[in-house]
């Protein structure tokens, strides 16, 4: 039998190597796919479309590393022909990933889209590992996604995998490129403290080395670098900080390969060039690093230009453990969480504010807070569940007449006469002070009510001859004539 060579003979080698379901990527293979370039396309669109895990995973990576050269354009309008087929909703996900991974936009129909929404919620959720993992999936969602699909995209992670939401959503609130409006909901959205993302890692990562070198015109160049565990490749960052002390610029590189002759690509070579143009290491303290780097980033924050932090500062950020330092002092996520929940009261979402309100980390002793929670209770029919809460928001905040107000609402609906007669006095009492309620367009009509409604209920309470005194001075009263001798 004659040995096949030439490009035919390389996609028969192809062909048979995929219908062995590979479990591991291969030298030989990756020589293959090297020499027939577009050649191969066709055959790994193929083998995309294949049901077996393991054959798509690797048409996948294939495909993407011929994407990275010459075969960009041929790759792409294979993805993209695949949409328009008939195939299942699980392939169009991963045809969908890899066109986002290579920069490019694109939409697809699914059979069951709530079930392909988890789906890609709990892939998503599945990869983020890391803190790296967490800033890469953010970023990526920040370039790729409107503000709308970043918005489903969180809250389909809640739903499927709460921990992994709540990582991401912390990260894309640390994001100043993404539109405020957005931070905040996302951050409110996702309030409670969000859990250090695990490792799967066997071993902890190694320890992170870095430099901090200056110039004559006190100009500072940070950089540091970590070796990936198992691997003979380096993370590497660097950041400029100019003389001013704001970020001047900055350079990420997930994973520095070998060099050519085989030395491990540390930061070693970044930093003798940086001392032949006329810098010098001033410290490879990794506190000292990490306090030059947050205060230049705090300052570089708080300008206006939202650009003024590039992506490469939140993907290399983890290097040096720095987090939200270029925010300041951390928000309170519980007043975010509270304006958030108050805003969906309002759009009439009294459910999802109940939940937001419930998860609210250290609230209770927020007077607006107990009356949030009331309100919502409220909206539901729910009074008797809405007395207690605004008993505690009066009591943290007893001058505000709007407490007073839903409580008496509260009691007339529950038909406590005695109660809301006295709640609608408090409110009288406290409207006459100076409050924000001399503006609200309401308030003179709530006036006349509960003036209309007093007099109401002291001719009713003369007609039928009961009191309209409190309950607890009755109780007081008894209590004295029991102690009596």
């Amino acid at each position: 039998m004659a040995v096949l060579d030439g490009a035919f003979g390389d996609l028969r080698k192809l062909a048979d190597w995929f219908s062995t379901s590979p479990q591991r990527s291969s030298l030989h293979i990756e020589r293959i796919i090297g020499r027939l370039g577009a050649t191969a396309v066709p055959l790994l669109g193929r083998e995309l479309r294949s049901r077996d895990g393991r054959r798509r995973e690797a048409a996948r990576d294939y495909l993407a590393s011929l994407a990275n050269g010459d075969a960009r354009a041929r790759v792409i309008d294979e993805l993209r022909a695949m949409l328009d087929d008939t195939i299942h909703d699980e392939l169009k996900v991963c045809t969908l990933g890899l066109l986002a991974e290579l920069g490019e936009h694109a939409e697809a129909r699914f059979a069951d889209p709530s079930a392909m929404q988890r789906r890609s919620a709990l892939a998503l959720a599945a990869q983020l590992e890391t803190a790296s993992d967490v800033a890469s999936a953010a970023d990526m969602m920040v370039r790729q996604l409107d503000d709308a699909a970043i918005t489903q995209m969180i809250e389909a992670l809640s739903e499927a995998a709460p921990d992994a939401a709540l990582r991401l959503s912390a990260e894309l609130a640390g994001r100043l490129d993404l539109d405020p409006d957005i931070r905040e909901r996302i951050a409110t959205s996702t309030s409670a403290p969000a859990p250090a993302a695990p490792s799967t890692s066997r071993r902890p990562p190694r320890p992170t080395q870095v430099a901090v070198l200056v110039d004559a015109s006190a100009r500072l160049v940070v950089v540091a670098s970590r070796k990936l565990n198992g691997e003979r490749r380096w993370r590497r960052w660097a950041v400029l900080i100019g003389s001013a002390g704001q970020i001047e610029d900055c350079l990420h590189e997930e994973a520095v390969p070998r060099t050519p002759n085989g030395e491990d690509a540390d930061a070693g070579p970044l930093i003798a060039s940086l001392v032949a143009d006329g810098y010098r290491v001033a410290s490879t303290d990794l506190d000292h690093a990490r306090t030059v780097v947050a205060a230049a980033a705090r300052i570089s924050a708080s300008r206006p230009d939202p650009q003024s932090l590039t992506s490469a500062y939140y993907l290399g950020r983890d290097l040096l453990d720095l987090g939200d330092a270029h925010l300041g002092p951390r928000r309170d996520s519980s007043t975010l969480a509270l304006a958030r929940a108050i805003e969906l009261i309002a759009d009439g979402e009294h459910a999802r504010a109940r939940a937001l309100l419930e998860r609210c980390p250290n609230a209770e002793q927020l007077a607006d807070h107990a009356a949030a929670v009331a309100g919502c209770a409220l909206a539901q029919g729910r009074h008797a569940d809405a007395v207690e809460p605004l008993g505690r928001a009066i009591a943290l905040e007893p001058a505000w007449p709007l407490h007073h107000w839903n409580l008496a609402a509260c009691f007339h609906a529950l038909g406590d006469t005695a109660g809301c007669y006295h709640a609608l006095r408090r409110f009288l009492a406290t409207s006459a002070r100076p409050t924000a309620l001399h503006g609200d367009p309401d308030q003179p009509a709530r006036l006349a009510f509960a003036e209309t409604r007093l007099a109401e209920l002291e001719r009713a309470a003369r007609l039928a001859g009961r009191s309209l005194a409190r309950r607890r001075r009755a109780r007081r009263s008894s209590s004295k004539r029991r102690s009596m001798p």
